[in-house]
């Protein structure tokens, strides 16, 4: 009879969704958002959600930077190699046993309140699979077996609250504060809150990754000063990591395969602000220094619409030295448009367009956008709908704002607006299509189509940074045809809620 495995102290892991390698191509992450009926289960992977590599011992030879965060810390901390594993999710057998005491789940959406739920009922009803893949991960007979306590961090933990699901502890805030203390505590069998709020990090005290990230995620700082009402890293404090601990995350990933490096922050323009605007040289001088590292390709994670405005030679100066169109085709940011609506962007975000006014963003845009398209770079945009106060007209200015980008190659993401425990609108109701006017489900329909004219060129642009074969490539050409009949069934049936909401005022 074999002995039975002991299983780490700390096992650090996540679901499927999170714990890919998204054949190179983060944004494939999204897929996750799709009702788990529309596609089976191995086409999903195989397409969008592929494995992380494993290692010899079944841990993850990637996983969420965050989650790196959290085991350098818990090294840091005085935790040996032996107590603590990034576990690969397919291969917990070897990572959890009798002597675990502690699961933490890292996840940035595990109760799919991200999505759109009207979309999903349109490609076909059911849970997303983020969340399916969540929940299967807590019903692990492992889990079941040993009951480890189990703490959710991660973005999207605070989805957790007030849901019936098999978590003993919600983790809010930055985990390499508190959480090695709070697993000591958890092993001793001492009392911990069912949610806890971790404490902020300086940058310099940040620690090292000790393994790969997905995507080759490189974080350089956290928090942002502008304070919008709905957004979580508005409540923390705007700190920076030293140019010396960011090269030594990007040798790690370097040295593990990663030859895509992508700079993390709330806004890269932001890096080594002091209160006056960017530091320019010490942007330009963190680019130069990660570029003789010799990436295959740079990207940023996230750009300030109002930095660049107010910044734009900077932004050429930085495609000069990471050579976009001579060593790469193009660099990619996540920024958030929100709104075109300057009522609303004065009662939920006044800070969003400084040093510029406010009533400006639609011209801050707009400029940005051909700022982009003139140095190639790809801007994958958020949007906010059904933020407290708005109404028709407010929506309507997003659209219109909407549709004079439509030439521009990039992503819109119309998102509902969901309440998030630790912000400035935590109290306030969420938004769902039982609210939506048919406005929002225009302005939807308006991104869907917006995102199919774009598809096939993101697509040849993604491709430099893809894994994927011949075969991937092939299969996702197929979704694009798929995504053309989803449009038009949507558009369609768009247009039948607008005319029966019409038909139902005329005759109330």
């Amino acid at each position: 009879m074999m002995p039975t495995f002991p299983g780490k102290k700390i096992v650090l892991t996540s679901d499927q969704t999170m714990m890919s390698s998204y054949h190179g191509g983060v944004m494939l992450g999204f897929a996750a958002i799709m009702p788990e009926r529309s596609l089976p289960d191995f086409v999903f992977h195989k397409l969008f959600c592929p494995p992380v590599p494993v290692a010899e011992d079944g841990s993850a030879a990637l996983a969420p930077c965050g989650m790196r965060k959290v085991e350098a810390a818990l090294l840091e901390a005085g935790f040996s190699s032996d107590e603590v594993m990034v576990a690969h999710p397919l291969h917990l057998e070897r990572a959890i046993g009798p002597d675990t005491r502690v699961v933490g789940i890292t996840h940035d959406d595990p109760m799919g309140k991200i999505a759109v739920r009207e979309i999903e009922d349109i490609i076909g009803q059911g849970a997303p699979f983020n969340r399916s893949k969540f929940l299967e991960l807590l019903n692990h007979p492992l889990m079941r077996k040993y009951r480890p306590k189990v703490v959710l961090g991660g973005n999207g933990a605070w989805e957790a609250m007030g849901e019936k699901v098999s978590v003993d502890h919600i983790y809010l805030g930055e985990g390499e504060s508190d959480f090695p203390e709070i697993c000591r505590k958890i092993m001793a069998g001492e009392s911990v809150p069912p949610v806890i709020r971790g404490r902020a990090v300086p940058g310099e005290a940040i620690p090292s990754c000790q393994g790969a990230t997905i995507g080759g995620i490189v974080e350089i700082g956290r928090g942002c000063w502008r304070g919008c009402a709905f957004c979580s890293p508005t409540n923390r404090i705007m700190r920076h990591r030293p140019i010396g601990s960011i090269l030594k995350d990007v040798r790690v990933n370097l040295e593990a395969g990663q030859n895509d490096i992508i700079l993390h922050s709330e806004d890269f323009f932001s890096y080594g602000y002091r209160g006056s605007g960017p530091d320019q040289k010490m942007i330009l001088d963190l680019v130069k220094a990660v570029k003789r590292q010799k990436p295959k390709t740079i990207d940023v994670s996230h750009l300030s619409l109002a930095s660049v405005y107010q910044n734009q030679e900077l932004l050429r100066q930085v495609s000069e030295i990471v050579g976009v169109g001579s060593d790469q085709n193009h660099m990619s940011a996540w920024i958030g448009i929100e709104s075109g609506s300057c009522r609303i962007m004065k009662m939920h975000m006044p800070n969003k367009a400084r040093p510029a006014d406010i009533e400006d963003w639609s011209h801050i845009v707009q400029d940005c956008y051909s700022l982009f398209a003139e140095e190639s770079w790809l801007p994958v945009a958020s949007l906010v709908l059904g933020l407290p106060g708005e109404r028709a007209e407010d929506v309507i200015k997003t659209t219109e704002l909407v549709e004079s980008l439509m030439d521009y190659t990039g992503l819109m993401l119309p998102l509902f607006f969901t309440t998030i425990a630790d912000t400035k609108l935590g109290g306030s109701k969420g938004f769902s299509r039982e609210d939506a006017l048919p406005e929002h489900w225009q302005l939807v329909g308006l991104c869907l189509e917006y995102n199919l004219r774009h598809l096939k060129s993101l697509h040849r642009f993604y491709q430099e940074r893809m894994t994927a074969g011949p075969g991937v490539h092939l299969a996702l050409k197929g979704i694009n045809l798929l995504a053309d009949i989803v449009l038009s069934k949507y558009m369609k049936r768009s247009e039948e809620r607008r005319v029966g909401k019409e038909c139902r005022s005329r005759w109330s």
